[in-house]
């Protein structure tokens, strides 16, 4: 069965920052999902609009799908740094053990891998099938993402 968009879902599809505005400015009720909608899609001044009305950075959909998780896979990286700044939960997981370096390394996008363990990502977290960050960017063979992961490790090992 498909599920209805919301007019404000649109609005964040469209990348509508003036309809968003609106709709907070009336008191609209803004789904909790909006701000994670707004992060994958990389609409920064929509992502700041919701912050600003009070979205919480960390709340998941049912799966535990962060607006943190969604920016990283998309590798929008200022967004990510607006919700780390906010208060993102950079260990997060979701149901099936996820994180947002997982989302980040698993789509290639070494600038997000770099900001999220620079923002003190589990390097070691594992999902509920035992892998890692690095095994999802072996599986995406993402050599760049896997070099970034592997230098980070032997750095947190110490000499």
């Amino acid at each position: 069965m498909m599920q209805r968009m919301t007019a404000i879902e649109t609005a964040i599809e469209q990348g509508d920052l003036a309809a968003i505005q609106e709709a907070i400015a009336n008191g609209l009720e803004i789904p909790a999902e909006a701000l994670a909608l707004a992060a994958e899609l990389g609409h920064i001044q929509i992502v700041e609009a919701l912050m600003a009305a009070g979205a919480d950075v960390n709340q998941g959909d049912s799966e535990g799908w962060t607006p943190l998780m969604a920016a990283a896979g998309g590798g929008h990286t200022a967004i990510v740094e607006k919700l780390l700044a906010a208060g993102a939960n950079v260990n997060a997981q979701t149901v099936f053990g996820l994180t947002p370096l997982m989302a980040a390394a698993a789509k290639g996008q070494t600038a997000t891998v770099k900001q999220l363990i620079a923002a003190g990502a589990d390097l070691n977290a594992k999902d509920q099938n035992s892998w890692t960050a690095l095994v999802w960017a072996l599986d995406g063979k993402h050599a760049d993402v896997v070099a970034v992961i592997k230098a980070a490790r032997a750095h947190s090992l110490g000499p």
